[in-house]
């Protein structure tokens, strides 16, 4: 029961209302933007999407559908986008980046915006600039067009393949950015994939440090990035929750009985989260990419009492929109 008050008291420090979020803006603020495993959409969690706000600057990690929407909800501007990073393929976590790419264009924002991501990226930011074309002739006014071809404000690159230790991959007078390969994706024989990879990165602000896991099972690699930081911000399974949801989808058993070892391999319960959380010291941990997820859930508070089966740090199990300070107060 202490254990239990003191983390709800330091988990309400960590997470910032509403009415606190404006006067937090010069402090650097992480913001789950959306909270909800996918591919099935919810109502109540949008897809994968996360801001890291320093000062002005918004960098984006993932860009799940939905991801306008809930920007504009934060109060955050397109404009401001600095950096956009990809942990994986999954539609789930990629597929609010064409709707971006295009929209930002369309409204007169042309500065040229890096997007990041594993072996593939390149390919996929390529197909959606040609897929685009027919939206880029549409003029936007008689006779009166953009004046810019959508390309030219995008850039593309691809991350190793499954770094096994921490590699920087972006900075810039605000951050630091260093990624490495985590567990989520697996050949039949149960050996990590060579040529499908997923990312957990760190982003480090002076001193302070937040960590996201991306989608992963668990990974002695993620223990590793994490080590040391203010905020880890990972993946979590209701696996009991999870079968039963797919029992009830009308699927062929086969394949039923497929995606449930994907969830059993490639995704953390919140005993794996806790355990990575304490091997790494990490300060806060904040749950999202829920799964299910479903919008009959009620509360989170059957994650936190596992966690804290083997992590007594603060723990949030997120909302759409939330923001957590960096450090937290």
């Amino acid at each position: 029961m202490k254990i239990a008050l003191i983390s709800a008291l330091a988990a309400a420090n960590l997470a910032l209302s509403p009415a606190a979020a404006g006067a937090e803006r010069a402090k650097p603020v992480w913001v789950t933007l959306g909270t909800g495993g996918g591919p099935v959409v919810q109502a109540r969690r949008s897809q994968p999407a996360n801001a890291l706000i320093v000062g002005d600057d918004i960098y984006v990690f993932d860009i799940g559908e939905g991801f306008q929407r809930q920007l504009k909800a934060a109060g955050l501007s397109p404009s401001n986008v600095r950096a956009i990073f990809l942990s994986h393929h999954h539609i789930d976590h990629v597929g609010g980046l064409m709707p971006f790419i295009v929209s930002r264009w369309a409204i007169g924002i042309h500065k040229n915006i890096p997007v990041i991501g594993p072996p593939g990226t390149n390919a996929m930011v390529d197909g959606i600039l040609a897929g685009s074309v027919p939206i880029e002739q549409a003029p936007l006014a008689a006779g009166n067009g953009p004046g810019r071809t959508i390309a030219s404000t995008v850039t593309r690159s691809e991350l190793p393949a499954g770094p096994s230790a921490p590699v920087e991959i972006y900075a810039d007078e605000n951050i630091r950015v260093t990624t490495i390969g985590v567990d989520h994706f697996h050949d039949t024989d149960g050996k990590l994939s060579s040529t499908v990879f997923s990312y957990a990165f760190r982003a480090q602000i002076g001193t302070h440090s937040v960590v996201y896991s991306g989608d992963t099972g668990p990974s002695a690699n993620l223990a590793t990035l994490a080590k040391g930081s203010d905020l880890l911000v990972s993946e979590v399974m209701d696996r009991g929750a999870t079968k039963q949801a797919l029992e009830h989808m009308p699927l062929p058993a086969a394949y039923r009985e497929g995606l449930m070892r994907h969830m059993d391999i490639e995704h953390m319960t919140p005993q794996h989260v806790a355990r990575i959380a304490r091997a790494a010291g990490v300060k806060q941990l904040v749950l999202t990419h829920l799964v299910p997820g479903r919008d009959d859930e009620q509360g989170g508070q059957g994650y936190i009492d596992d966690i804290q089966t083997n992590y007594r740090g603060p723990v949030v199990v997120a909302r759409d929109g939330q923001r957590f300070a960096i450090p937290a107060d």
